[in-house]
């Protein structure tokens, strides 16, 4: 199931860049507060994969 959300980027600080993720999709992931996430980068399909950052 995919589900589509359109989301704007906003600042965070001089440098840095926020996106604000749906409270729904947080739920279904079982993600909370101050979780640590891992954030991927794979240039050649232009995407940002985000996974919890359990070991």
């Amino acid at each position: 199931m995919v589900v589509k959300v359109i989301r704007k980027l906003s600042f965070s600080g001089k440098y840095s860049k926020a996106l604000n993720l749906p409270r729904e999709f947080l739920k279904l992931l079982g993600w909370r507060q101050n979780q640590n996430l891992s954030v991927e980068l794979n240039k050649s399909k232009k995407q940002l994969i985000i996974k919890d950052a359990k070991k």
